[in-house]
Formats: structure tokens, C-alpha cells, sequence
């Protein structure tokens, strides 16, 4: 039998009608297993497709239904194209879940203008395209629930990060403003803002190599596991939460800087070298250059 928080959902979406982006790994993967185990229909978008087909047939076993899609999120006609195949097969959408993402690590001045382009247009723009995608689906039907996958970044940002922490804090500002802007229509937003959670973001992530092993090291070290991050933001997603903060330490961080901005920056600023030090110990020679 399904739990509390599956119930929930399908009560209020009885269709279970799903369209997930980045759903053949990490996180999105995550949210789609989930989601299976209560006969969920489900849009899986990636942009991996050998992935993709395993994970689709994996979801199958697991109770639900997949219809896969293979694309950049970036590219906002081929994101259309597949909202409107899935709405087509099975009528609507009652949950969309933007979580592709790409990671990227580097000083302003270590990673090229275009670069950082390619983080905004994927992590930011993607989720944009999704919205603008989900959102006369959700209007029409008058009812709905986006989840948007951000990152504490969206709020801490720790240095040389720069790309990174500017396309998920426009997905937070995003959020926030259609979490005010769609409340009339009865669609609810949620944001998601976990600290590194235990996937492959760190392996494919963009930028100067050291700052792409620092990553995959930080990604190691974390307590956070995909399974456990999406069954958190599900529940807060059947409260009616608009921001999801996890583990502890970040939800610390998010207070600390709303209440003492001032401190926040030279505490953020110290942490972040400190940590630095700790991983350059654990990556033999990497240290040496940072180019």
C-alpha cells in the first residue's frame, strides 16, 4: 500500500500524470521511482538516452509507466514538443519536476564567458522552458504542482562558483515569483534547495578540472542520498511547502545569512577555504594547479 505522502497525491491527482527532466539518474531518477511504486505515469526526459531506456525499464518493473523523451532542457522547442507529446498520450500533467542540472566550479576569471552561458541556459533557462512548458498545461486544468530543483548555492554562495550559484538562485527567484503569480489558479511551486546530494553532478560537471575533482570529493563526503532528498521534497510538496532545505547544516546557513548577512559572507568565505584545504589534502598533486 502506498504511504501518507503517496495518498496524498493521488487523492488530489488521481490521473498520476508526472513529467520529470534529468530522470535517468541522481535525483530526478530518484523522484521517478517514487513515484512508480504508486502507478504513476511518467514523463522521463534526459538528455542521456542508454540511460535513459534503463531506467525506464527499470521503472516499469517497479509498477508505473514511462514514456521517454531524449533532449537538451536547454533547447525550449524540443521541451515543448515533449510536453505536448506526453499531454497528448495521457491528457495533462499534475506534477512537473525541472532536475536536469550540470554542475560547474572556477573563479570568474577560470571559466570562459560561454561556459557560463552553457550552465544558465541548462540549469536556469532549462527550468524556464519547463515552467513555460507546465504552466498553461496546469492553468487549463486548473490544478497542478511544480517542483524546481535548486541548491543551497542558490543562497550560500561560497566562492568560485560563480555560474553555478547564479543559475540556481534564478531558479529560486523564479520559484518564489510563480509560487505568488499562480496561487489564484490553484498550482502550488516548490523549490528545492538540498547541499551536495550523493549523485554524478560533480563527474559532469563543467569548468577547470581540479574544481570538478573538489566536487566529485564534496559529493563523496555527503550524507545526502538521491532516495532520501526526493522523499523529503514529496512530503514538503504535500504540505504546500514553497522552500525545501536540506540537511541541517544548510538549513542553518539559510537562517545565518537572513539573519546576519553581514557575518554570513566572512563565515561563508572562511568555510568554504577550509574545506578547500581538507579536500586539495585528499587529491595527491591536484592542489599544485589550479588550471
Amino acid at each position: 500500500m502506498p504511504d501518507s505522502t503517496l495518498q496524498y497525491f493521488s487523492r488530489r491527482y488521481p490521473a498520476k500524470r508526472a513529467f520529470i527532466t534529468g530522470a535517468a539518474s541522481g535525483l530526478g531518477l530518484a523522484l521517478v521511482r517514487l513515484l512508480a511504486s504508486d502507478g504513476w505515469k511518467v514523463g522521463m526526459a534526459d538528455i542521456d538516452e542508454a540511460s535513459l531506456l534503463a531506467a525506464a525499464e527499470a521503472m516499469g518493473t517497479a509498477g508505473g509507466e514511462a514514456t521517454i523523451y531524449t533532449f537538451d532542457v536547454s533547447d525550449s522547442k524540443k521541451f515543448k514538443n515533449a510536453v505536448q507529446n506526453f499531454c497528448k498520450k495521457y491528457g495533462g500533467i499534475d506534477v512537473g519536476i525541472n532536475s536536469a542540472g550540470i554542475g560547474c566550479g572556477g573563479g570568474i576569471d577560470e571559466i570562459s564567458v560561454d561556459t557560463f552561458k552553457k550552465v544558465i541556459d541548462i540549469n536556469l533557462m532549462g527550468t524556464v522552458h519547463g515552467c513555460h512548458c507546465f504552466v498553461p498545461v496546469m492553468k487549463a486544468q486548473k490544478s497542478g504542482h511544480i517542483l524546481n530543483i535548486a541548491s543551497a548555492a542558490a543562497f550560500a554562495s561560497a566562492p568560485n562558483m560563480s555560474a553555478y550559484n547564479a543559475s540556481k538562485a534564478g531558479v529560486l527567484s523564479l520559484s518564489e515569483t510563480l509560487r505568488g503569480e499562480l496561487q489564484a489558479h490553484n498550482l502550488l511551486v516548490t523549490v528545492l534547495m538540498p547541499s551536495y546530494v550523493r549523485t554524478n553532478i560533480g563527474v559532469c560537471s563543467l569548468g577547470p578540472e581540479l574544481y570538478n575533482l573538489r566536487a566529485q570529493e564534496l559529493v563523496k563526503r555527503s550524507q545526502l542520498e538521491p532516495d532520501y532528498v526526493a522523499r523529503a521534497a514529496l512530503d514538503a510538496m504535500a504540505t504546500g511547502a514553497l522552500y525545501v532545505v536540506l540537511p541541517d547544516e544548510a538549513r542553518f546557513l539559510w537562517r545565518f545569512k537572513r539573519f546576519f548577512p553581514q557575518k554570513f559572507w566572512r563565515f561563508i568565505t572562511r568555510e568554504a577555504e577550509r574545506r578547500l584545504v581538507q579536500i586539495d589534502q585528499s587529491l595527491p598533486g591536484a592542489g599544485s594547479d589550479s588550471n
